[in-house]
């Protein structure tokens, strides 16, 4: 028998009983059986979105929050939209928040109080939609600005335009202005 028959013998018998013991050794991780990932919490969470071109568009802080592979639950939210210069348009406020992680659509819940440059309004809850990036709730919604008081069923809010639309039941109270003296 030639030297390269001896060697080739020798590496097929080396190869079979290693593969014989490395098939008879348990598993030390186990297969993945399709469970999505574990969980993560923390304490003073923040999580900022950002445009294609790099801009802030929105910021929340929360003082919990419950992470999962598809939402995130926060606590005691703080939400600031920002508009294209990068200036705070709107902060808002409320009890809880879901975050989808795949959409990254919001949802507000609890009594959700909302403040601007020149207006604040409040809702029980109040949804974003990131692909449309629309603000709205079907929620009874209060909107107080110094010269008016705007009461009624459903908001929605178009980041794009800036445009205000109450969907239902609008009630407008003006307030005169006040003269200097």
């Amino acid at each position: 028998m030639s030297r390269a028959a001896q060697a080739l013998g020798l590496v097929v018998i080396t190869g079979a009983l290693f593969y014989w013991l490395w098939s008879a050794t348990p598993r030390l991780w186990p297969e993945p059986s399709g469970i999505s990932a574990p969980a993560i919490s923390a304490e003073h969470a923040q999580i900022m979105k950002y445009d294609a071109a790099g801009k802030k568009l929105w910021e929340l802080e929360a003082r919990a929050m419950h992470t999962t592979e598809s939402e995130s639950i926060a606590e005691e939210v703080s939400l600031r939209f920002f508009d294209g210069a990068g200036r705070e348009i709107l902060h808002v406020r409320a009890p809880r928040a879901r975050l989808n992680n795949r959409t990254e659509d919001l949802e507000l819940v609890g009594s959700v109080r909302a403040q601007g440059s020149e207006f604040s309004f409040t809702a029980e809850d109040l949804f974003w939609d990131s692909q449309s990036k629309v603000l709205s709730t079907a929620s009874r919604v209060r909107i107080e600005r110094e010269d008016f008081t705007l009461t009624g069923r459903g908001l929605e809010y178009s980041a794009e335009t800036g445009l205000v639309t109450i969907v239902s039941e609008a009630r407008l109270i003006v307030r005169p202005k006040k003269s200097p003296k």
